[in-house]
């Protein structure tokens, strides 16, 4: 079995077609072999998810195995968008004819890619199909937007977005309560003259006054011992002098071996050295 490349059927693709004009806002290309996994493909599968991609161009190749008396036709189509007719269908009528191999190109006037359906190869009789090549060329429109290039036929340069600033003089609402307008008055001391309804008693100032000095007095009548007893009472910790840590008593488990500790002799000779050297700096200083 053959095994196709992409590389192969571009160049097959290139063989077979006349000269193209790669300018821009255009780019082309070859889709891989759509019946490389099979005698059915889905297009989305097959064909670059892109905007502005337009089919110019068909090629299918394979080969037949069949005896040369028996009837065999080989049908190779696309459906169209919704599945009801067909975008591309070519039959190849094998009846009589030996087994051989067949290459075929089509040439599309740049079909967009929306109209293909799913595409799928046939066998009507006798005989199987191997080695089966089906592959699209295609246009991608770059400028199938204008406005995604500045340099597209048709762009126009957006707009600056408008901003909106909220200008709260204008609000309605709140003119309303400006609208609402009153006028406050004041003593000789600065303070402010609140105008209470005849008859209706003391202010709410008043009275909160006199709720702040009603408590004050209230706080008096408690002795200082009292309030030391209530805070007291918060930090009861009586409750921590009855925990208990369990435990016990750990002996001591070091035990020494030797029944005595040897003295250092070499520690001896050079504290005796030293002392000797002492001595003979000390005499040598009332020396002759």
């Amino acid at each position: 079995m053959t095994k196709i490349t992409k590389q192969s059927v571009l160049a097959l693709f290139l063989a077979l077609s006349p000269s193209y004009s790669y300018s821009e806002p255009f780019s082309y290309g070859v889709t891989p072999n759509a019946a490389s996994t099979g005698m059915n493909w889905s297009m989305g599968s097959v064909l670059p998810s892109v905007p502005g991609l337009d089919i110019n161009g068909l090629i299918y190749r394979y080969s037949t195995n069949k005896i040369t008396e028996d009837d065999m036709k080989v049908t190779i189509s696309n459906s169209n968008a919704d599945g009801t007719r067909y975008t591309f269908r070519e039959t190849d009528d094998w009846s009589g004819l030996p087994g051989n191999t067949i290459t075929k190109k089509f040439l599309f006037n740049n079909i967009p890619s929306p109209s293909w359906g799913d595409g799928s190869i046939e066998v009507e009789g006798e005989g199987t199909v191997e080695d089966p090549l089906v592959a699209y060329s295609y246009r991608v429109d770059f400028c199938a937007d204008p406005q995604v290039d500045p340099s597209c036929p048709g762009h126009v340069r957006p707009a600056p977005p408008v901003v909106e600033i909220y200008d709260p003089l204008e609000d309605d609402a709140v003119v309303a309560v400006l609208d609402q307008k009153q006028d406050f008055q004041y003593d000789e001391d600065g303070n402010l003259i609140l105008d209470e309804p005849e008859g209706e008693g003391e202010s709410r100032l008043e009275m909160g006054l006199m709720a702040a000095e009603n408590a004050l007095t209230m706080l008096k009548t408690q002795g200082q011992n009292q309030i030391i007893n209530q805070i007291n009472l918060q930090t009861n910790i009586n409750m921590y002098y009855n925990a208990q840590i369990g435990g016990g008593v750990y002996g001591d488990v070091n035990i020494l071996t030797d029944s005595g500790i040897s003295d250092n002799k070499k520690a001896l000779r050079n504290n005796l050295a030293q002392q000797l050297l002492h001595e003979q700096m000390v005499q040598s200083q009332y020396g002759d």
